[in-house]
């Protein structure tokens, strides 16, 4: 005798399985999708600042946060690069400020920062005091390309516990963020020397046809102008070519 499990026919899944199963299946393929568009978003963008502009939007809406920002660090200086809105914008600022807080932590360490809560926070106390009432919750992701930390992303929750450190997607998406943010800045330290260049080129055109001297010598009387005055050569060039003339100099002071 057949006992009744085996002879029970296997039921269809039901319309909320079914569901279920479609929205496993294409989820990833719609972040893939996402994936996809930040990368071709950011390879159209402009320039360096559209870049970035680009790069937090997408960085709130996939990461569900409320605000973010980029800083940026050139040399010793570390500054504001964009920020999704006023609020974030000096949430930021008061860390340039204060000279603490997880963004810049970020940036000198290479590490992630996470501050569950603001009003809790005791590591830095100047910054906190000031940043509670424009955000509650921080995560500070450095980033980095060819080796180096350039800058951090940081985002920011209106309410605490927002962030988890374990989760992997925003140390992902900074990671996209920062190749292409390195490579607009390459990109427009390569035009802006381009643009210095032609400067410089046609500076030097004129003093030669002005003074009747080869292309060395007005070059020359550019680069003392430029250390007369302590100003960038480019600069110099550029008020040559506006007004006509070579900046003026302080004569040195002498000595009793």
């Amino acid at each position: 005798m057949t006992s009744p499990a085996a002879d029970a026919t296997p039921q269809p899944p039901d319309a909320a399985q079914l569901d279920s199963a479609a929205d496993a299946r294409w989820r990833p393929i719609l972040d893939e999708d996402r994936w996809e568009n930040l990368v071709v978003e950011l390879h159209e963008a402009l320039d360096l600042q559209q870049t970035m502009d680009r790069f937090l939007a997408f960085a709130v809406d996939f990461l569900a946060c409320d605000h973010a920002t980029i800083a940026l660090r050139h040399r010793a200086r570390i500054t504001v690069g964009a920020a999704t809105d006023e609020a974030s914008h000096a949430a930021l600022l008061a860390q340039l400020d204060c000279g603490e807080g997880p963004s810049l932590t970020a940036i000198s360490t290479g590490l992630s920062v996470l501050v569950s809560d603001t009003e809790r926070e005791t590591r830095w106390p100047l910054w906190a005091a000031r940043v509670t009432a424009r955000g509650r919750s921080i995560f500070a992701i450095p980033l980095t390309a060819a080796g180096s930390t350039f800058g951090a992303l940081t985002l920011i929750g209106e309410h605490p516990h927002s962030f988890d450190a374990e989760d992997a997607k925003a140390p992902r998406v900074a990671t996209y963020g920062a190749v292409a943010i390195a490579a607009a800045k390459e990109h427009d330290s390569l035009v802006e020397a381009v643009h210095a260049g032609q400067l410089i080129g046609q500076a030097v055109g004129m003093l030669r046809e002005r003074f009747s001297i080869d292309d060395s010598r007005a070059f020359d009387i550019l680069k003392r102008h430029s250390q007369d005055s302590n100003t960038r050569l480019r600069e110099v060039a550029q008020h040559l070519l506006t007004t006509g003339h070579l900046p003026t100099t302080n004569p040195p002071t002498r000595r009793s």
